[in-house]
């Protein structure tokens, strides 16, 4: 069984190494250096250095969604919610920079090898948000003939346009994460006040 001290530098070790190198140019043999192991050891505990970024990137994702157990939202209203979520995720890739170039990385420039894997966890994690966002949805006195599920799909296709307008800015400039997510956060939130409150001035 391996050290619970080693297994944490070798999954520290391999976080830096891909957040900073991505997944095809990371090196075992770096990650070796940094956590201070044989590289016969990391392959020993985690057999391949694909399954040690599946590894690397779930931890991440777990992490992130742990910021999430305990919210509480009843006390708020739907966009006072809306705004409080994406504050978590804010401050959550705020304080693990890390974390927020290794995911974005795996999931917008996924290797071919895991691309099919990658994809499925990130329509999970998809699935996950949606899922929190339909429970606040269901407290809404929805108009007549408005279903949850038409609403999910209206806020899903909202995040799908702002993803490929900024896409770019995200993977290509992942040092400036704060003022680009400021940017998307802000055209976010006009563009769902305008799905709630309509375009028309009836003054």
């Amino acid at each position: 069984m391996l050290d619970e001290t080693k297994r944490d530098k070798i999954l520290q070790a391999s976080l830096e190494e891909f957040a900073e190198y991505g997944y095809e140019k990371a090196s075992t043999d770096r990650i070796s250096q940094r956590a201070e192991v044989s590289k016969g050891l990391i392959f020993h505990y985690f057999g391949s250095k694909s399954k040690l970024y599946m590894i690397t990137i779930n931890n991440c994702i777990d992490d992130m969604f742990e910021e999430y157990k305990n919210v509480k939202t009843d006390n708020m209203d739907f966009i006072g919610n809306i705004k409080l979520l994406m504050k978590i995720k804010y401050d959550f890739f705020n304080k693990n920079p890390l974390y927020y170039r290794i995911m974005l990385n795996g999931f917008y420039n996924s290797p071919a090898e895991l691309k099919c894997e990658l994809q499925n966890r990130y329509y999970e994690l998809s699935k996950i948000g949606m899922g929190i966002i339909a429970d606040m949805i269901s407290n809404l006195q929805l108009k007549k003939g408005v279903s949850i599920d038409n609403v999910i799909t209206v806020i899903s296709g909202i995040q799908n346009i702002l993803e490929n307008k900024y896409l770019y800015r995200f993977t290509n400039d992942t040092a400036s994460f704060e003022g680009v997510y400021t940017i998307v956060s802000d055209e976010f939130m006009n563009l769902l006040n305008i799905v709630m409150y309509g375009i028309i001035d009836e003054k």
